[in-house]
Protein backbone atom coordinates (compact mmCIF):
# COMPACT_ATOMS: atom_id res chain seq x y z
CA UNK A 1 0.00 0.00 0.00
CA UNK A 2 1.76 3.03 -1.09
CA UNK A 3 -1.26 5.64 -0.87
CA UNK A 4 -1.55 5.76 -4.35
CA UNK A 5 -5.07 5.15 -6.00
CA UNK A 6 -5.44 2.39 -8.18
CA UNK A 7 -6.04 2.80 -11.76
CA UNK A 8 -8.90 1.24 -12.96
CA UNK A 9 -8.00 -1.83 -15.35
CA UNK A 10 -10.11 -1.32 -18.70
CA UNK A 11 -12.03 -4.58 -19.98
CA UNK A 12 -10.91 -6.40 -22.94
CA UNK A 13 -13.09 -5.34 -25.80
CA UNK A 14 -14.67 -8.24 -27.22
CA UNK A 15 -16.52 -8.90 -30.47
CA UNK A 16 -19.70 -7.60 -29.37
CA UNK A 17 -18.47 -4.51 -28.49
CA UNK A 18 -17.38 -3.57 -31.69
CA UNK A 19 -19.87 -0.63 -33.83
CA UNK A 20 -19.86 -1.94 -37.78
CA UNK A 21 -18.62 0.95 -40.26
CA UNK A 22 -20.90 2.34 -41.78
CA UNK A 23 -20.34 1.58 -45.50
CA UNK A 24 -22.37 2.00 -48.66
CA UNK A 25 -22.49 -1.16 -50.87
CA UNK A 26 -22.19 -0.15 -54.67
CA UNK A 27 -24.14 -2.14 -57.09
CA UNK A 28 -21.25 -2.98 -59.96
CA UNK A 29 -24.31 -3.24 -62.12
CA UNK A 30 -25.61 0.26 -61.82
CA UNK A 31 -23.98 3.32 -63.38
CA UNK A 32 -24.98 7.04 -64.33
CA UNK A 33 -24.87 9.24 -67.33
CA UNK A 34 -21.96 11.05 -67.48
CA UNK A 35 -22.54 12.99 -70.62
CA UNK A 36 -26.10 14.82 -71.95
CA UNK A 37 -28.62 12.50 -74.11
CA UNK A 38 -28.49 14.98 -77.61
CA UNK A 39 -29.68 12.03 -79.91
CA UNK A 40 -32.86 9.35 -78.89
CA UNK A 41 -34.08 6.45 -80.94
CA UNK A 42 -37.65 5.12 -81.42
CA UNK A 43 -38.50 1.61 -82.55
CA UNK A 44 -41.84 -0.22 -82.95
CA UNK A 45 -42.99 -2.95 -84.71
CA UNK A 46 -46.94 -3.26 -84.29
CA UNK A 47 -49.83 -1.65 -83.07
CA UNK A 48 -51.31 1.79 -82.60
CA UNK A 49 -48.21 4.14 -82.31
CA UNK A 50 -50.75 7.75 -82.85
CA UNK A 51 -50.85 8.30 -78.97
CA UNK A 52 -47.32 7.31 -78.14
CA UNK A 53 -46.34 9.54 -81.34
CA UNK A 54 -48.37 12.57 -80.17
CA UNK A 55 -46.49 13.01 -76.96
CA UNK A 56 -42.93 12.26 -78.30
CA UNK A 57 -43.43 15.22 -81.62
CA UNK A 58 -44.86 17.40 -79.07
CA UNK A 59 -41.89 17.08 -76.74
CA UNK A 60 -39.19 17.08 -79.53
CA UNK A 61 -40.87 20.38 -80.70
CA UNK A 62 -40.26 21.77 -76.95
CA UNK A 63 -36.67 20.18 -77.08
CA UNK A 64 -34.98 21.17 -81.06
CA UNK A 65 -31.94 20.41 -79.38
CA UNK A 66 -32.39 16.32 -79.44
CA UNK A 67 -32.47 14.80 -82.32
CA UNK A 68 -35.54 12.55 -82.47
CA UNK A 69 -35.17 9.27 -84.85
CA UNK A 70 -37.93 6.86 -85.87
CA UNK A 71 -37.57 3.26 -87.35
CA UNK A 72 -38.67 1.96 -90.42
CA UNK A 73 -42.27 0.92 -89.02
CA UNK A 74 -43.02 4.23 -87.72
CA UNK A 75 -41.78 5.91 -90.92
CA UNK A 76 -45.71 7.03 -91.30
CA UNK A 77 -45.24 9.03 -88.53
CA UNK A 78 -42.17 10.78 -89.76
CA UNK A 79 -42.13 14.99 -90.17
CA UNK A 80 -41.35 17.63 -88.64
CA UNK A 81 -38.92 16.90 -85.72
CA UNK A 82 -38.95 13.52 -85.85
CA UNK A 83 -36.82 12.43 -88.96
CA UNK A 84 -36.76 8.26 -90.54
CA UNK A 85 -33.54 6.22 -89.90
CA UNK A 86 -32.10 3.25 -90.49
CA UNK A 87 -31.65 0.43 -87.62
CA UNK A 88 -27.77 0.58 -87.73
CA UNK A 89 -28.15 4.21 -87.57
CA UNK A 90 -30.37 3.70 -84.56
CA UNK A 91 -28.23 1.19 -83.01
CA UNK A 92 -25.06 2.80 -83.28
CA UNK A 93 -25.63 7.03 -83.85
CA UNK A 94 -27.68 7.16 -80.87
CA UNK A 95 -27.30 8.11 -77.26
CA UNK A 96 -30.92 6.15 -76.27
CA UNK A 97 -33.41 3.98 -77.48
CA UNK A 98 -36.85 4.11 -77.03
CA UNK A 99 -38.45 1.19 -77.13
CA UNK A 100 -42.19 1.27 -77.53
CA UNK A 101 -44.59 -1.22 -77.17
CA UNK A 102 -44.31 -4.69 -74.48
CA UNK A 103 -41.13 -6.85 -73.75
CA UNK A 104 -41.79 -8.67 -76.81
CA UNK A 105 -40.48 -5.04 -78.80
CA UNK A 106 -38.01 -4.38 -75.93
CA UNK A 107 -36.63 -8.17 -77.01
CA UNK A 108 -36.30 -6.68 -80.74
CA UNK A 109 -34.58 -3.69 -79.98
CA UNK A 110 -32.10 -5.90 -77.74
CA UNK A 111 -31.36 -7.83 -80.60
CA UNK A 112 -30.91 -4.27 -82.90
CA UNK A 113 -28.20 -3.09 -80.63
CA UNK A 114 -25.95 -6.42 -80.47
CA UNK A 115 -24.25 -5.48 -77.19
CA UNK A 116 -23.00 -1.96 -79.51
CA UNK A 117 -23.54 -0.49 -75.64
CA UNK A 118 -26.76 1.76 -76.93
CA UNK A 119 -28.75 1.94 -73.51
CA UNK A 120 -32.59 1.22 -73.87
CA UNK A 121 -35.33 2.61 -72.31
CA UNK A 122 -39.12 0.39 -72.23
CA UNK A 123 -41.74 2.18 -72.99
CA UNK A 124 -44.76 -0.24 -71.55
CA UNK A 125 -47.76 -0.58 -74.78
CA UNK A 126 -49.10 -3.35 -73.31
CA UNK A 127 -50.38 -5.37 -70.35
CA UNK A 128 -47.44 -6.36 -67.92
CA UNK A 129 -44.24 -5.35 -68.94
CA UNK A 130 -41.27 -6.60 -67.16
CA UNK A 131 -38.96 -4.63 -69.34
CA UNK A 132 -40.93 -1.94 -70.80
CA UNK A 133 -42.39 -0.52 -67.58
CA UNK A 134 -42.54 2.81 -68.40
CA UNK A 135 -46.12 3.86 -68.66
CA UNK A 136 -47.24 6.54 -71.46
CA UNK A 137 -48.46 8.91 -69.00
CA UNK A 138 -45.11 9.15 -67.56
CA UNK A 139 -43.47 9.22 -70.72
CA UNK A 140 -42.94 12.93 -71.10
CA UNK A 141 -42.20 13.48 -67.23
CA UNK A 142 -39.28 11.25 -67.63
CA UNK A 143 -37.86 12.33 -70.85
CA UNK A 144 -37.37 15.61 -68.79
CA UNK A 145 -36.16 13.44 -66.47
CA UNK A 146 -33.57 12.25 -68.70
CA UNK A 147 -32.51 15.74 -70.10
CA UNK A 148 -31.39 16.82 -66.68
CA UNK A 149 -29.46 13.49 -66.27
CA UNK A 150 -32.06 12.22 -63.26
CA UNK A 151 -32.13 8.78 -64.21
CA UNK A 152 -29.36 5.69 -64.06
CA UNK A 153 -28.02 2.65 -66.02
CA UNK A 154 -28.66 -1.35 -65.29
CA UNK A 155 -26.55 -3.64 -66.97
CA UNK A 156 -28.46 -6.74 -67.70
CA UNK A 157 -26.50 -10.00 -69.05
CA UNK A 158 -27.13 -11.06 -72.51
CA UNK A 159 -26.54 -14.74 -73.95
CA UNK A 160 -23.99 -15.62 -76.10
CA UNK A 161 -25.95 -18.60 -78.92
CA UNK A 162 -23.35 -20.82 -81.04
CA UNK A 163 -24.86 -23.71 -83.27
CA UNK A 164 -21.82 -25.71 -84.93
CA UNK A 165 -21.87 -28.90 -86.61
CA UNK A 166 -18.48 -30.35 -86.46
CA UNK A 167 -16.22 -27.07 -86.84
CA UNK A 168 -18.45 -24.97 -89.09
CA UNK A 169 -20.44 -22.19 -87.26
CA UNK A 170 -24.18 -22.50 -88.33
CA UNK A 171 -25.70 -19.76 -86.17
CA UNK A 172 -24.72 -17.17 -84.14
CA UNK A 173 -27.02 -14.98 -82.07
CA UNK A 174 -27.74 -13.14 -78.67
CA UNK A 175 -30.61 -13.97 -75.79
CA UNK A 176 -31.80 -11.26 -73.47
CA UNK A 177 -34.18 -13.99 -72.00
CA UNK A 178 -33.47 -17.31 -72.59
CA UNK A 179 -32.70 -20.19 -75.35
CA UNK A 180 -35.77 -22.66 -75.22
CA UNK A 181 -35.62 -26.50 -76.70
CA UNK A 182 -38.56 -28.75 -77.05
CA UNK A 183 -39.79 -31.05 -78.71
CA UNK A 184 -40.83 -31.57 -82.55
CA UNK A 185 -44.48 -31.47 -82.21
CA UNK A 186 -46.79 -30.76 -78.60
CA UNK A 187 -46.87 -34.80 -78.36
CA UNK A 188 -43.03 -35.41 -78.12
CA UNK A 189 -40.44 -35.10 -75.40
CA UNK A 190 -37.04 -33.86 -76.10
CA UNK A 191 -34.08 -36.36 -74.95
CA UNK A 192 -31.14 -33.70 -73.88
CA UNK A 193 -27.53 -34.23 -73.11
CA UNK A 194 -26.14 -30.92 -71.15
CA UNK A 195 -22.27 -30.55 -70.29
CA UNK A 196 -21.32 -27.32 -68.15
CA UNK A 197 -18.13 -25.95 -68.39
CA UNK A 198 -17.18 -29.07 -70.60
CA UNK A 199 -18.46 -31.60 -67.49
CA UNK A 200 -21.41 -33.97 -68.13
CA UNK A 201 -24.16 -32.66 -66.33
CA UNK A 202 -27.31 -34.93 -66.82
CA UNK A 203 -29.48 -36.28 -69.45
CA UNK A 204 -32.75 -34.39 -69.61
CA UNK A 205 -36.13 -36.21 -70.57
CA UNK A 206 -38.23 -33.49 -70.47
CA UNK A 207 -41.10 -31.29 -72.89
CA UNK A 208 -38.92 -28.78 -73.01
CA UNK A 209 -35.70 -27.11 -71.29
CA UNK A 210 -34.62 -23.70 -70.89
CA UNK A 211 -31.22 -21.66 -70.54
CA UNK A 212 -32.16 -18.33 -68.83
CA UNK A 213 -30.78 -14.98 -67.66
CA UNK A 214 -31.52 -13.49 -64.42
CA UNK A 215 -33.73 -11.02 -66.54
CA UNK A 216 -35.47 -14.14 -68.05
CA UNK A 217 -36.23 -16.15 -64.82
CA UNK A 218 -39.23 -13.85 -65.03
CA UNK A 219 -40.45 -15.07 -68.34
CA UNK A 220 -40.56 -18.22 -69.77
CA UNK A 221 -39.43 -19.54 -66.75
CA UNK A 222 -41.27 -18.38 -63.97
CA UNK A 223 -43.91 -19.78 -66.10
CA UNK A 224 -41.81 -23.23 -65.84
CA UNK A 225 -41.77 -23.29 -62.26
CA UNK A 226 -37.90 -21.24 -62.42
CA UNK A 227 -36.79 -19.24 -59.08
CA UNK A 228 -37.07 -15.58 -59.63
CA UNK A 229 -33.33 -14.56 -59.77
CA UNK A 230 -32.72 -10.70 -59.32
CA UNK A 231 -30.74 -8.96 -62.27
CA UNK A 232 -27.71 -8.20 -60.80
CA UNK A 233 -27.01 -12.11 -59.68
CA UNK A 234 -24.58 -13.44 -61.65
CA UNK A 235 -25.91 -16.34 -62.46
CA UNK A 236 -27.59 -18.64 -65.26
CA UNK A 237 -30.85 -20.73 -64.95
CA UNK A 238 -31.79 -24.44 -66.19
CA UNK A 239 -35.28 -24.92 -66.26
CA UNK A 240 -36.69 -28.14 -67.28
CA UNK A 241 -40.19 -28.53 -68.04
CA UNK A 242 -42.38 -31.22 -67.26
CA UNK A 243 -39.25 -33.90 -66.85
CA UNK A 244 -40.08 -37.53 -66.33
CA UNK A 245 -38.12 -37.50 -63.01
CA UNK A 246 -39.31 -35.55 -59.94
CA UNK A 247 -36.15 -35.35 -58.79
CA UNK A 248 -34.91 -32.95 -61.60
CA UNK A 249 -35.49 -29.43 -60.64
CA UNK A 250 -33.86 -25.86 -61.34
CA UNK A 251 -30.83 -25.41 -61.93
CA UNK A 252 -28.79 -22.27 -61.05
CA UNK A 253 -24.72 -22.12 -61.95
CA UNK A 254 -22.51 -19.17 -62.12
CA UNK A 255 -22.45 -17.12 -64.86
CA UNK A 256 -19.09 -17.98 -66.22
CA UNK A 257 -20.00 -21.41 -67.23
CA UNK A 258 -20.30 -22.21 -70.63
CA UNK A 259 -23.88 -24.42 -71.18
CA UNK A 260 -23.24 -27.64 -73.84
CA UNK A 261 -26.56 -28.99 -75.36
CA UNK A 262 -26.98 -31.84 -77.74
CA UNK A 263 -29.89 -33.89 -79.37
CA UNK A 264 -30.01 -37.52 -78.13
CA UNK A 265 -33.34 -38.48 -80.13
CA UNK A 266 -32.51 -40.22 -83.39
CA UNK A 267 -31.70 -39.02 -86.68
CA UNK A 268 -35.09 -38.91 -88.17
CA UNK A 269 -35.86 -36.71 -84.95
CA UNK A 270 -35.54 -33.26 -84.40
CA UNK A 271 -35.13 -30.91 -81.55
CA UNK A 272 -36.35 -27.01 -81.56
CA UNK A 273 -34.24 -24.24 -80.74
CA UNK A 274 -35.69 -21.04 -80.05
CA UNK A 275 -33.52 -17.99 -78.86
CA UNK A 276 -35.69 -15.01 -77.02
CA UNK A 277 -39.23 -16.61 -78.06
CA UNK A 278 -37.92 -16.77 -82.76
CA UNK A 279 -35.25 -17.60 -84.92
CA UNK A 280 -36.69 -21.31 -84.92
CA UNK A 281 -33.36 -23.99 -85.28
CA UNK A 282 -33.89 -27.84 -85.65
CA UNK A 283 -31.54 -29.31 -83.69
CA UNK A 284 -29.87 -32.86 -85.07
CA UNK A 285 -27.63 -35.26 -82.99
CA UNK A 286 -24.22 -34.14 -85.08
CA UNK A 287 -25.13 -30.41 -84.27
CA UNK A 288 -24.11 -28.76 -81.01
CA UNK A 289 -25.15 -26.09 -78.91
CA UNK A 290 -22.97 -23.70 -76.92
CA UNK A 291 -24.39 -21.11 -74.61
CA UNK A 292 -22.22 -18.50 -72.48
CA UNK A 293 -22.35 -15.01 -71.41
CA UNK A 294 -22.12 -12.45 -73.66
CA UNK A 295 -18.92 -10.35 -72.70
CA UNK A 296 -20.62 -6.72 -72.96
CA UNK A 297 -24.18 -7.47 -72.25
CA UNK A 298 -26.90 -5.04 -72.93
CA UNK A 299 -27.48 -1.57 -70.20
CA UNK A 300 -31.70 -0.82 -69.65
CA UNK A 301 -32.43 2.81 -68.87
CA UNK A 302 -33.75 2.87 -65.23
CA UNK A 303 -35.61 6.17 -64.20
CA UNK A 304 -35.35 7.99 -61.02
CA UNK A 305 -37.16 6.44 -58.31
CA UNK A 306 -37.96 3.31 -59.93
CA UNK A 307 -37.43 -0.19 -57.87
CA UNK A 308 -37.11 -3.51 -59.15
CA UNK A 309 -38.94 -5.35 -56.19
CA UNK A 310 -41.84 -2.70 -56.63
CA UNK A 311 -42.13 -4.38 -60.43
CA UNK A 312 -41.73 -7.34 -58.90
CA UNK A 313 -44.95 -6.32 -56.75
CA UNK A 314 -47.44 -4.56 -59.20
CA UNK A 315 -46.39 -6.88 -61.97
CA UNK A 316 -47.15 -10.37 -60.34
CA UNK A 317 -50.04 -9.30 -57.99
CA UNK A 318 -47.56 -9.41 -54.19
CA UNK A 319 -49.93 -7.90 -51.91
CA UNK A 320 -46.37 -6.91 -49.69
CA UNK A 321 -48.09 -5.72 -46.73
CA UNK A 322 -50.65 -7.07 -43.89
CA UNK A 323 -53.14 -4.56 -44.42
CA UNK A 324 -53.37 -5.39 -47.99
CA UNK A 325 -53.95 -8.69 -47.34
CA UNK A 326 -56.65 -7.72 -44.41
CA UNK A 327 -58.17 -5.78 -47.08
CA UNK A 328 -58.64 -8.13 -49.79
CA UNK A 329 -59.75 -10.88 -47.05
CA UNK A 330 -62.54 -8.42 -45.64
CA UNK A 331 -63.52 -7.56 -49.09
CA UNK A 332 -63.95 -11.37 -49.70
CA UNK A 333 -61.37 -11.97 -52.83
CA UNK A 334 -59.27 -14.02 -51.09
Amino acid sequence: MNGKTPRPRKRPRTQGDAIPPTTTVIDPHVTYPERDVKSIGIVAYAGNMAPPLDILQRWAEENPGIGMYLNGYLKPFAGGRLKAKSDTFLSTQVDLLLSLGGDGTFLSAARMVKGQGTPILGVNLGRVGFLADVNLENLGRILDEIQRREYSYRKRMLLEVEVFKGRTLLLQDIALNDVAFTGQMAHQMADLRVTAQGRFLTDYWVDGLLVSTPTGSTAYALSAGGPIIHPSADSLLLTPMNPTSLSVRPLVLPDYMLIGVRSNMGRTKEVNMFVDGRNQFMLKPEHSVFIRKHKEGLRLVRPKGSSYFESLRNKLGWTGTRRSRDAATASGSV
